[in-house]
């Protein structure tokens, strides 16, 4: 059985319906799968009306209550609260295909060497961004690499082979790490949203990057597919630059838990650095929108606070980024 994990923080009713009605039109069987809620402190909290049409549906289903924020602190409370050997991670604005699930299943069970998958990751029809959105769209959970698989076993670093979290199916040696590292790094909470305002992230990337440390590899699967129902606030400009910002700060936090404390050049040093980089970044974008070349200076310029100001060690810098 796998267990499908929602994290969430005060869904409106007619997106989480999308969520569910996706659950409930799963092809695999029902004893295949059960769905677990994490009410992470929503107001007021979930009732049981949200899990109404899976129960009805015989799908077994129950809510959980994170009342700390933060969503590296719900998948936590996920992981729990499961002792399954897969977790598939939902957001609480995907809308999973219906074959999902019992794809899912099947390349588990044929890849036992794979312990982190995802798929495509849609924009539906209806949300049309501006063109100059369109850059910036893989930083929002949307991708899709193709329709054929591409699949990792033993390189420890980012690649189109790690999901993000949303869709992920996630193997239990991957998870008890995961754990571990909350328990071990000082800068884990750091990583993830938190609240309305809290834009850092990565913590799906320590998650998938814990493959290659427990022996298993990660895998992008394009029979598995799902539309995220992004809010349409997240295409704003000021949005979109704190959270390129954040991507920044949160690189090298995730560099820190990974591969410790690395000391790091002086202050001098390190801006001749980010000013490499962002020269660079400006080079590699030149034929991207203002907007995008702008991000990606801002995602340097966080890096480099985090350098200064973020405690501990340096980072890794890290070119695959």
């Amino acid at each position: 059985m796998i267990a499908v994990c929602i994290c969430t923080y005060n869904p409106p009713a007619a997106r989480w319906r999308i969520v569910v009605d996706a659950l409930t039109s799963q092809s695999a069987p029902r004893d295949a799968f059960h769905v677990v809620i994490i009410d992470n402190g929503s107001n007021p909290a979930l009732g049981a009306e949200r899990i109404e049409p899976l129960l009805a549906a015989g799908i077994g289903a129950r809510i959980v209550v994170e009342p700390q924020a933060g969503l590296s602190r719900a998948r936590l409370k996920a992981i729990a609260e499961t002792d399954d050997d897969y977790i598939l991670f939902v957001d609480d604005d995907n809308e999973l295909a219906p074959d999902y699930i019992e794809n899912a299943i099947a390349f588990a069970r044929a890849n036992p060497q794979i312990g982190a998958f995802g798929g495509k990751l849609i924009l539906p029809r209806e949300l049309q961004p501006a063109e100059w959105v369109t850059p910036f769209l893989p930083s929002l959970g949307i991708r899709d690499y193709g329709d054929q698989p591409i699949i990792n076993v033993d390189q420890d670093s980012w690649g189109e082979w790690e999901p993000a979290g949303a869709g992920a199916v996630v193997h239990r040696s991957l998870l008890d790490r995961y754990v571990r590292w909350s328990q071990e790094s000082p800068d884990f909470f750091k990583l993830g949203r938190s609240g309305r305002w809290g834009l850092a992230s990565c913590d799906d990337s320590l998650m998938m990057r814990a493959a290659p440390r427990v022996g298993l590899g990660g895998a992008y699967v394009p029979t598995l597919s799902l539309r995220h129902h992004l809010n349409p606030r997240r295409f704003r400009f000021v949005y979109l630059m704190r959270l390129h910002y954040g991507y920044g700060q949160s690189f090298v936090r995730l560099d820190r838990i990974l591969y410790g404390d690395i000391p790091t050049p002086n202050e001098y040093t390190r801006l001749r650095r980010v000013w490499r980089q962002m020269k660079w970044r400006w080079l590699q974008f030149a034929a991207f929108p203002w907007q995008m070349r702008l991000a990606q200076v801002l995602t340097e310029l966080g890096r480099f606070k985090e350098y200064n100001c973020g405690g501990g060690g340096g980072s890794v810098d890290r070119a695959d980024r």
